[in-house]
C-alpha cells in the first residue's frame, strides 16, 4: 500500500503546483492587464502632450506672423508718411527759389525806380521773412514728428523683442517639464 500512498501524495503535490501556477497565471495577467492600462494612459497623456505642444506652436507661429505684419504696416506707413513731407519740403524749396528770383528781378527793378518800388520791396521783404518762419515752424514740427514716430517705433520693436524672448522661455520651460527637451 505504501506505493499507492506516494501516488496520492504526488497527485496532491501536481494538484497543489497546478493550482499555484494557475494563481501565478492569473496574478501575471492581471499585472498584464494593469500594465496595459497605465501604458494607455501613458500614450494618452503623450498625445495630449504633443497635441498641446502643437496648438502653442501654431498659436506662437500666428502671433510671429502678426507681429511682422503689424510692423511691415508702420514700416510702410512711415516711408509714406516721409515721401510726402519730403514732397512738401521739395515744394516749399520750390517756393522759395522762386521767391529768391523775384526777389532778385525786384532788385533790379528797384536798382532802376528806386523812389517807386521801395515800398513794394518792404512788403516782398515782409513776405519772405513770414514764408521762412513758416518753413522753419514746418521743420522743426517735422523734427518733432520724426522723433515721436521713432520713439513709438522703437518701444513696439522692444515690446516685440520681449514676447519673442518671453515666448522661447516659456518653450523651453515646458520642453523641460514634460520630458520632451532631452
Amino acid at each position: 500500500m505504501p506505493p499507492k500512498k506516494q501516488k496520492d501524495d504526488g497527485a496532491q503535490n501536481n494538484a497543489a503546483k497546478i493550482t499555484m501556477l494557475d494563481f501565478e497565471a492569473k496574478r501575471l495577467q492581471m499585472r498584464i492587464v494593469e500594465e496595459q492600462m497605465r501604458a494607455d494612459r501613458s500614450k494618452t497623456q503623450e498625445m495630449q502632450l504633443q497635441q498641446k505642444y502643437l496648438s502653442m506652436e501654431k498659436d506662437f507661429k500666428g502671433e510671429k506672423e502678426k507681429l511682422f505684419n503689424i510692423s511691415t504696416d508702420m514700416n510702410r506707413q512711415y516711408k509714406q508718411m516721409q515721401d510726402e513731407l519730403l514732397k512738401d519740403i521739395n515744394e516749399l524749396n520750390a517756393t522759395v527759389k522762386e521767391k529768391d528770383e523775384v526777389i532778385k528781378t525786384k532788385e533790379q527793378q528797384i536798382t532802376d525806380y528806386r523812389a517807386n518800388y521801395e515800398e513794394k520791396l518792404k512788403k516782398k521783404d515782409q513776405d519772405i521773412a513770414e514764408l521762412r518762419k513758416k518753413i522753419d515752424d514746418m521743420s522743426l514740427e517735422f523734427a518733432d514728428m520724426l522723433k515721436e514716430t521713432l520713439n513709438k517705433m522703437q518701444e513696439r520693436i522692444e515690446l516685440a523683442q520681449w514676447d519673442n524672448n518671453s515666448d522661447n522661455q516659456v518653450m523651453r520651460n515646458f520642453k523641460e517639464a514634460s520630458g520632451f527637451g532631452n
